[in-house]
């Protein structure tokens, strides 16, 4: 398995911080840095598909979601949708194809890490279907869906499930036993454009 080290050591560290009320100005803060001071990776394996190689640092952070994740678990999120190695992803690449022609080697990948890829897509069906109104906004409107498919399906609260024209999808957040979870907000959505028994998977092609 390749690997690379990449050892940063500057001497004073400078980053941004930009408020949610974009009329305040951000914050910029300068400090000396240490081996702890911002958790800079460090350690990197080399992952290849096609002619891209991927740096993957098996290092938990916060930088993208508020769930705990690293690159291979976020390669992974992106790898089950059938989207990469084209414009998604936060990591290091170098690019020199974009289109996918033969299956990404998942031996590359460390074993505990492994998991949380997809040998084959996942497919699940509209088994209900229920309208949300806010109660202090009531031309607040969502749909809470749930699917027929759960854990023992290989669902997880992680994935993005589409219909195959891609015109309506959800992302998980909720899986029990034999079926799971996933809230919408299409302004469109009405149960009879994507009926209970509609199929959603997580890759199509």
């Amino acid at each position: 398995m390749d690997s690379l080290r990449l050892t940063l050591n500057p001497e004073r560290i400078e980053f941004v911080e930009y408020p949610e009320n974009m009329e305040l100005k951000p914050k910029t803060t300068k400090i000396k840095y240490g081996i702890d001071s911002l958790k800079i990776k460090t350690d990197f394996q080399v992952v290849k598909w096609e002619n891209n190689e991927y740096l993957f640092s098996g290092y938990f952070d916060f930088g993208w979601s508020l769930d705990k994740e690293n690159d291979y678990i976020r390669f992974a999120d992106y790898l089950n949708s059938g989207l990469e190695p084209k414009t998604s992803g936060m990591y290091l690449v170098h690019k020199t194809k974009d289109s996918i022609t033969s299956e990404f080697d998942l031996k590359q990948i460390p074993q505990k890490w492994q998991s949380y890829f997809l040998k084959e897509p996942v497919s699940a069906k509209i088994k209900n279907i229920k309208k949300v109104i806010d109660p202090n906004d009531k031309e607040n409107i969502s749909w809470q869906i749930e699917l027929d498919k759960g854990e023992n399906d290989r669902i997880n609260n992680r994935l993005t499930l589409e219909t195959k024209d891609g015109e309506f999808f959800i992302e998980v957040d909720s899986v029990l036993t034999n079926r799971s979870f996933g809230m919408t907000y299409m302004y469109d959505f009405t149960p009879k454009k994507f009926p209970i028994g509609t199929e959603l998977r997580t890759k199509w092609k």
